[in-house]
């Protein structure tokens, strides 16, 4: 192997030098083949030992725990490991619990709970906390609480119920335990870690370092809340994610009463998107794809018409967010260096088409003179005599023109300089050197 990739590397660096791979595109095909060749021989990583994987839920249930959520269960399928819930929160929106709920129990991964000592499981935080196969919880930590706001009968039931059906697979059916876990809802019951393991309801532990051991694991990977996850959490509160939406609304509304594309609607149809994604209506799949066709359309505005590159800029920074969106929202399994390699090279690729597309805009956009621009400050001959009040004719730029002074009479075979054209008639004075609409010298053309 070693031997066919030297003989290929040879061919490829070889072919490098002639005329049609000289360019920025061969240089680009280049390297993609290389990490190709390269990657035939290089075996891929392999994950050693039981890991597991800790997602931190250490503020509101909102949408931002389900970003850190999803990446975390993508993370625990990729490394065929189980998921920790590293809870401590006072709770939050049912919508945001319930798409927690969703994503974990969909994948299928084994999850445990764990409340530090001194945290809390409460509201929304204790109905995440019962799909642990265990719950773990620290000295003073507490779980429960979790009567909703407003608490009318059809939303009270519809926790009860929630509550119910988590707790049956988290205590195999033990109905005193779930009994308990309803009243967390109907009676807003809490359990101090002292009582919760005296009821078998939960298991002491004082650190991850010992729920690691209890679990019998060689490594925790922790996932965090990011920029992005923080961002998500501001737009999933009711207030911000209703002024959005109508801010979204009115600029597009903007955009159409304004001459000419402003990008009023994009950042308007932006802010929707988040807004309704933090709300977890819109889901991810359908606001990732959209930011990639936005982010591709600004991009396109960016290279086809003049600009600052604010929409080519902002284009570029919402493909990403599309592209990281798609990402962590996908469990691929551990990618293999051929996978990265070839990844690699397209993405170089893509980006110089884009760094092509960018620079043949700016060409594009490169405004030719017009005949008034071309015509002014050139030096011509006077063919007919003519005066202020009587045209004649001019030659300039290799054309005849009918033509006026603009103050004594000139002579034929006298040199002129045109100061003004309006429509096809040339407004010329006596010349000397050429001279552009600054008044400076003009270069002669060779």
């Amino acid at each position: 192997m070693k031997a066919i990739y030297i003989a290929l590397s040879y061919f490829i660096l070889r072919g490098a030098k002639t005329s049609i791979l000289r360019g920025s595109l061969g240089f680009s095909l280049i390297l993609l083949a290389s990490f190709v060749v390269i990657s035939a021989i290089t075996p891929a990583a392999t994950p050693q030992g039981r890991v597991g994987v800790v997602a931190e839920l250490t503020s509101t249930v909102d949408g931002g725990a389900v970003e850190v959520v999803s990446r975390a269960v993508n993370e625990a399928v990729s490394k065929s490991s189980v998921l920790i819930l590293y809870v401590d929160s006072y709770g939050g929106y049912l919508a945001a619990a319930d798409s927690i709920i969703k994503i974990v129990v969909e994948s299928g991964v084994t999850t445990y709970v764990y409340i530090p000592p001194g945290g809390k499981a409460a509201s929304a935080g204790a109905l995440i906390a019962l799909l642990g196969r265990k719950i773990f919880m620290g000295d003073a930590s507490t779980i429960g609480a979790a009567q909703p706001i407003p608490s009318d009968e059809k939303t009270v039931n519809y926790v009860v119920g929630r509550f119910r059906s988590l707790a049956i697979i988290a205590f195999n059916n033990n109905e005193t335990l779930v009994r308990i876990a309803e009243e967390f809802v109907t009676k807003n019951r809490v359990l101090s870690a002292a009582e919760a393991v005296a009821l078998g309801f939960a298991e002491p532990a004082n650190s991850l370092e010992e729920v690691k051991q209890r679990l019998g694991l060689d490594e925790l990977v922790m996932v965090g809340y990011t920029v992005w996850d923080h961002v998500i959490s501001v737009f999933s509160a009711p207030i911000v994610s209703s002024i959005a939406l109508i801010i979204g609304i009115a600029l597009i509304f903007v955009e159409f009463v304004q001459a000419g594309f402003q990008g009023y609607a994009i950042a308007g149809l932006v802010l929707m998107l988040i807004s309704l994604y933090a709300m977890s209506i819109v889901p991810v799949s359908v606001f990732a794809v959209s930011l990639l066709i936005i982010g591709l359309i600004l991009l396109l505005i960016e290279i086809l018409t003049p600009g600052f590159g604010a929409f080519g800029v902002t284009g570029l920074i919402l493909m990403l967010v599309g592209v990281y969106e798609t990402i962590t929202s996908e469990s691929f399994g551990t990618p293999s260096t051929l996978t990265l390699a070839v990844a690699a090279g397209f993405a170089m690729l893509g980006g110089l088409i884009i760094y092509v597309g960018y620079e043949a805009g700016k060409a594009r956009r490169l405004k030719s003179k017009t005949l008034r621009e071309k015509l002014i400050g050139e030096v011509g001959v006077c063919k007919t005599r003519l005066t202020r009040d009587t045209p004649g004719v001019v030659y300039v730029l290799g054309e005849d023109w009918t033509a006026y002074s603009t103050d004594e009479a000139i002579e034929p075979g006298t040199k002129v300089r045109v100061v003004e054209v309006k429509g096809l008639t040339l407004y010329v004075t006596k010349a000397g050197e050429p001279t552009d609409e600054s008044g400076k010298p003009k270069p002669q053309e060779s």
